[in-house]
């Protein structure tokens, strides 16, 4: 197929996010987007000046420019702008990146409702293997920049990201009147005192999940409270021939490593669960704050000694495989690697444990996930109804149960989940709440990632400080909302 840029590209757009390869120097181009993207938003280029930059970028990792209708096929969404007096098509267009086990069959659930609601929309699916949406983001930048949105998409929910997009979405204010969501995170979907997206999960990203089979064999005490005991249990680990610490960043996945450095700043004596939250709210200053310092060297002690050494060739699932196959001990992971665990045929509290990660008891870092209306959706009738269906409790309560995830509403009944998981519902409900994950700023997500990436191999933690706050007072003008 003819692809070209220009006024064509802000025409037409075909993406096919299947057939969107992940090379290193594809990666290193979606990077690119997201650096035109951000100066855009920033009003350091005009939207002309960002659409003829991206539209050359993303052709490059096959996001194409169409200039003749060629259908909708599986996977393959294809947005044009229609005549005013086109009827609306009973369609709608998802994008979203959960492929993996556990999160394929949770989105599925989902899509079961809305078919029951709405039998005669046909929903056009367009998934994009790689947790943390690095491909769909990339995608989706290139469609709104050309002025050719799709009908909703996913949104990890924290203020950092929904800031990051809010001006590209439509205002969802009357879907959230007396919505049961805990005042902390119903804030996060706000901007300039409107709402834009509605969160269908949350998620605990500070887990220790292990091998109950070795953990009892090495000999390791659990729960872990420090971690400092957390490095001796690695040890043994290591000193029994098992791998202490798995773990994954293959394929746009760098930013996991940011999981890493909130855990640590939230463990450290000169951090803690509010030092995190002022961190991802733009409020620190990593260049004099110890606590940053602090958590560089504790993932300097893990990355020299106790991780696999091929994490950089893993996707976050492979590692927790890597527990499964009675290869590895530990993973520090979000709640979605209990659903993974699940739909794999491993059972909670017998084949694998959950645990706090050391040194944050008392708190929790979370994020969601969330979906908001486009301005300019080719379908807006059921992108709204979509976003609608996503804040009742039977959809919460249908996605996770399977993702492995909390219900952002606090009335959804926990009757269906598993001991387990109800667990991690009720310590997220009954302690404090710090943003994190993917729940920051876009740019600071990826750029963290690309710095810390840097860090595990070079060890430079000096070097490391400074980078992270030259990027830091860039990305962070000011505090967010």
């Amino acid at each position: 197929m003819p692809r070209r840029i220009g006024k064509n590209f802000n025409n037409v757009i075909m993406i096919k996010i299947s057939e969107m390869p992940m090379k290193d120097e594809k990666r290193g181009m979606n990077s690119q987007i997201d650096e035109n993207a951000l100066r855009y938003w920033n009003g350091k280029i005009t939207r002309r000046q960002a659409i003829s930059t991206t539209a050359k970028v993303a052709i490059a990792i096959g996001v194409g420019a169409a200039i003749a209708a060629a259908g909708i096929g599986a996977g393959v969404y294809y947005a044009s702008r229609a005549p005013p007096t086109k009827p609306e098509e009973k369609k709608l267009a998802i994008y979203h990146w959960w492929t993996a086990g556990g999160e394929r069959e949770a989105i599925d659930a989902v899509y079961k409702l809305f078919k029951e609601k709405y039998p005669g929309v046909e929903i056009i699916d367009n998934p994009a293997a790689g947790g943390g949406g690095a491909v769909m983001r990339a995608a989706v930048k290139a469609m709104l920049l050309a002025g050719q949105p799709p009908d909703t998409f996913q949104i990890t929910y924290g203020p950092g990201m929904v800031q990051s997009w809010a001006e590209f979405l439509e205002s969802i204010d009357d879907l959230w009147e007396g919505l049961p969501v805990p005042e902390t995170m119903k804030k996060w979907a706000k901007v300039g005192g409107h709402y834009y997206v509605m969160p269908l999960n949350i998620h605990r990203d500070s887990n220790l999940w292990y091998n109950i089979k070795l953990v009892n064999e090495i000999g390791i005490d659990v729960p872990i409270s420090t971690v400092d005991d957390f490095f001796k249990a690695c040890e043994k680990a290591k000193s029994a021939g098992y791998i202490p610490f798995a773990f994954g960043t293959v394929g746009g996945q760098r930013f996991w490593l940011n999981y890493i450095l909130e855990w640590f700043m939230m463990a450290s004596p000169n951090g803690g669960p509010d030092y995190v939250n002022d961190f991802n709210y733009g409020r620190a200053h990593p260049a004099t704050d110890p606590a940053v310092k602090d958590a560089l060297k504790n993932m300097e002690t893990l990355w020299k000694n106790y991780v696999n050494s091929d994490f950089g060739a893993l996707t976050w699932d492979e590692a927790g495989k890597l527990l499964m196959a009675d290869k590895a001990v530990f993973n520090y992971m979000g709640d979605w690697q209990k659903g993974h665990f699940t739909a794999s045929g491993w059972k909670p509290d017998v084949d694998f444990g959950w645990q706090p990660a050391p040194g944050t008891e008392g708190a929790s870092i979370v994020h969601g996930d969330s979906f908001g209306v486009c301005k300019g959706a080719p379908h807006p009738t059921y992108a709204k109804a979509w976003v609608k269906l996503l804040s009742t409790v039977e959809a919460q309560e249908a996605f996770c149960v399977i993702k492995g995830a909390t219900p952002p509403r606090t009335d959804v009944p926990l009757d269906r989940f598993d001991p387990m998981q109800r667990r991690i519902a009720e310590y997220i409900r009954g302690h404090k709440i710090v943003v994190g994950g993917h729940g920051v700023v876009e740019a600071w997500l990826d750029k963290c990632g690309e710095i810390l990436e840097e860090f595990v191999s070079s060890f430079n933690v000096d070097k490391t400080v400074a980078a992270l706050d030259a990027a830091y007072r860039e990305i962070y003008p000011k505090p967010l909302e």
